[in-house]
């Protein structure tokens, strides 16, 4: 799609600003399994659901970065 209106200098900041988001949310489900793995018996469905997140936000993160 041509985009008419935007420089490359504001795509590429919306694309900065999209994969910064992307990396705050998986560093806040990193630092929610780490809690997770801190409890006296860790549940893990949890910790596997944590690490299944984290994946697909590095895919996504990979995906606008292309």
């Amino acid at each position: 799609m041509a985009y008419e209106y935007l420089t490359d200098d504001e795509k590429a900041a919306v694309k900065q600003s999209a994969i910064r988001s992307l990396e705050y949310q998986m560093y806040s489900l990193e630092v929610d399994k780490i809690a997770e793995l801190a409890k006296a018996t860790p549940n893990a469905e949890a910790i596997a659901s944590f690490t299944a997140l984290i994946a697909e936000k590095e895919t996504q993160i990979a995906a606008v970065k292309a």
